[in-house]
């Protein structure tokens, strides 16, 4: 039979067995000794009826080994990198004349969000089309008078204020162009004749809409903010990590996090990918940056979590923590011992075992350890047999019913 101990504590034990050993006594003191142990046995042990068991879902099973997880715990907020959120704001005057879309709404890159509407935009494509239309008179102008100035025939002065205006023309053409284009109107089709009394505003990025600041028929000036936009597949996790903790934590390391103040919301995973290296000193610490290992919709940036930095990981024997009560400061299982007349028992009549048969529990003290996804590692004080049957759920009411046999014996 394998057996289970904590081999740190048998010189404890040792040194109980030198003192029982060294104290000598009469048969009284060591009857009274023995009735104090019988005491404190029965004190820490109780009987239940199947009955009793199936009643309010006590399970027995035996001990696990798993992997537990050693963590360091952090506070932090879901964060987006800069390039991945999006400040929408007018580049010219005018009234907003038309809005396409409303909070929350998905966008690609160039959706058209709104329009802007004024009769500057009108007069900018005319100075466009007049200019470009001057290019022809221009250049031609330009290049008779350097033909003859390289001819000696033509006057310095002439040549060169017909190449500035030449050249001032095709700065302007340039720039009003540029400005076109920045407005998102075509140039091509301005020269056309096809004018427009309107200039769109654009999404910058594929994501979502997050703020919406103007409505029909506001008017707005250059820089007023108009959208935001963001885009959350770059979603990360900015945390701050205690002083007492950095040494323990490093990139690479995984990471589990959840909505902060809710212990019962999904647990999501992910990765340290970069570690600061500035101290902040309120409070003092440092902050960390994770990936999320996958894409997840339902996460916005902007909500706090707290996470469970992983550091490293060991295989402890280990219960679900619906086996383990608290009592009086101490930790205990239960488990399941034979009793002396479970012989005697079974020679009864079907219909008598049926009535008395019970299961013994003792109560076993334990220190618990490392938890994760509801198993908890359990340090034997005393060794056990390996293929011992515990109580692995159920355990408050077993603790219930033990102190109820408690009062029994004090009266």
């Amino acid at each position: 039979m394998k057996s289970i101990k904590n081999s740190t504590l048998i010189f404890s034990f040792f040194g109980l067995l030198l003192v029982a050993a060294c104290g000598g006594g009469d048969h009284a003191h060591e009857d009274e000794h023995a009735e104090e142990e019988g005491h404190t046995e029965n004190a820490l042990s109780v009987e239940l009826s199947e009955r009793q068991m199936e009643a309010v879902g006590i399970e027995i099973g035996q001990f696990s080994y798993l992997p537990l997880k050693n963590t360091v715990k952090a506070n932090g907020m879901l964060e987006l990198p800069p390039q991945k959120k999006a400040d929408i704001s007018a580049l010219v005057a005018g009234q907003v004349s038309d809005i396409n879309v409303i909070e929350g709404d998905r966008v690609e890159t160039g959706d058209i969000l709104a329009t802007i509407e004024d009769p500057a935009i009108i007069d900018m494509q005319q100075h466009f089309i007049e200019a470009s239309e001057q290019r022809e008179f221009l250049q031609q102008d330009y290049e008779r008078k350097k033909r003859l100035f390289d001819e000696e025939v033509g006057s310095a002065r002439e040549f060169q204020e017909s190449a500035s205006r030449y050249r001032s023309n095709e700065a302007r053409i340039s720039g009003l162009r540029s400005k076109l284009e920045l407005l998102g109107l075509n140039p091509e089709q301005v020269l056309e004749g096809r004018i427009s009394s309107q200039v769109p505003v654009h999404s910058p990025l594929n994501g979502f809409v997050r703020l919406v600041e103007v409505n029909t028929g506001s008017y707005i000036t250059p820089g007023d903010h108009m959208f935001e936009v963001i885009d959350n597949s770059e979603l990360h996790i900015d945390l701050m990590v205690y002083e007492k903790d950095l040494h323990r934590v490093k990139e690479g390391q995984l990471l589990y996090f959840r909505y902060a103040n809710q212990p019962t919301s999904e647990l999501y995973k992910g990765e340290i990918f970069a570690v600061g290296k500035a101290f902040e000193q309120n409070p003092k610490a440092v902050r960390v940056h994770a990936h999320l290992m996958e894409e997840q919709s339902n996460l916005l940036p902007g909500l706090y979590v707290e996470a469970m930095i992983v550091t490293d990981e060991e295989t402890v024997l280990s219960l679900p923590e619906e086996a383990v009560v608290s009592d009086g400061g101490q930790s205990y299982i239960f488990m399941v011992e034979e009793e002396e007349g479970h012989i005697e028992m079974e020679e009864a009549s079907h219909s008598d075992e049926e009535e008395h048969r019970g299961t013994h529990l003792r109560a076993v003290p334990v220190v618990t350890g490392t938890s994760e996804e509801g198993y908890v590692e359990i340090r034997l004080l005393e060794e056990v047999a390996e293929e011992s049957q515990v109580v692995t759920k159920g355990a408050f009411f077993v603790l219930s019913e033990m102190r109820k046999g408690e009062g029994g014996h004090h009266h």
